[in-house]
């Protein structure tokens, strides 16, 4: 079953969306582009909710519960160069998840003016890089 790049380029596109409005509202002082840097991740995170929850990334399509159970997906097992692009995602998308979870506070603490804002802007936006760079990975590597 091929990928559609809808799925890893969105994602990508988002990340760089968020980052550049945090990194704007940061470096003038204009706490609605923190807040809209936020948000953009939580609606990440949401889409990356509903694309793992609506089957996307499915294992049984590709793993039999024998190879599963098995632990024939050590690291070293040549078949694990084998996987779909689908289950390579899997990860980055988990990872988009948890921005958002981490995005929540962020984008609260951005409207109280909470001294905490930065670190939780910055913790979202280092996790969101993260899962970007596994997309990045996965791409090449397939």
């Amino acid at each position: 079953m091929e990928m559609n790049p809808f799925f890893y380029t969105i994602p990508q596109w988002g990340v760089f969306a968020a980052i550049i409005a945090i990194v704007y509202g940061w470096v003038e002082k204009k706490k609605v582009f923190g807040m809209i840097g936020s948000a953009l991740f939580v609606v990440l995170g949401i889409f990356a909710l509903y694309a793992i929850c609506a089957g996307y990334f499915v294992f049984d399509e590709f793993l039999s519960p024998g190879e599963i159970v098995g632990k024939e997906l050590e690291p070293g097992n040549p078949e694990l160069q084998e996987l779909p692009l689908q289950i390579k995602l899997l990860p980055a998308y988990w990872g988009f998840v948890f921005a958002a979870v981490i995005a929540i506070p962020a984008f609260y603490f951005e409207w109280k003016e909470k001294k905490y804002a930065g670190l939780a802007k910055v913790l979202t936006g280092l996790v969101a890089l993260g899962a970007f760079f596994i997309i990045v990975g996965a791409i090449r590597a397939d």
